[in-house]
């Protein structure tokens, strides 16, 4: 199934599941309810994880982190009440990262257009 890329605006953004190893010591942390898929698009190389981590008591953290080259790693974390869906109701926070120092929303969507108008302009020319 392709999904339309956020970056270059074809439809070649392929999801593919993405098995989480834990150690023993992370065993106690990891549910069934855990799950992570990693995105490409197979056009202008637009990537992204996430990575979705249910609490036994009903709480999820869904964290998508973006990385391109060499460049600093966007990272953004929703805490949410429920893991079954994501949208402005479910999530209670939202936090951004340009590698691991937190940043402000708008600097942090500022960045990740930047880098997606750059690949765009890679495939484009």
């Amino acid at each position: 199934e392709y999904l339309k890329c956020k970056a270059c605006g074809s439809y070649s953004m392929v999801p593919v599941e993405v098995e989480v190893e834990h150690d023993e010591s992370d065993e106690l942390l990891s549910t069934e309810e855990d799950e992570s898929r990693f995105y490409s698009c197979h056009v202008c190389g637009d990537n992204w994880l996430s990575v979705r981590h249910v609490e036994s008591d009903g709480q999820c953290q869904l964290t998508f982190v973006h990385q391109m080259g060499v460049n600093p790693t966007l990272k953004r974390i929703a805490q949410m009440q429920t893991h079954i869906v994501m949208n402005k109701d479910t999530v209670e926070e939202w936090s951004y990262f340009v590698g691991d120092d937190r940043i402000e929303e708008g600097e942090w969507f500022d960045r990740l257009d930047a880098r997606r108008r750059t690949l765009k302009a890679i495939c484009s020319n």
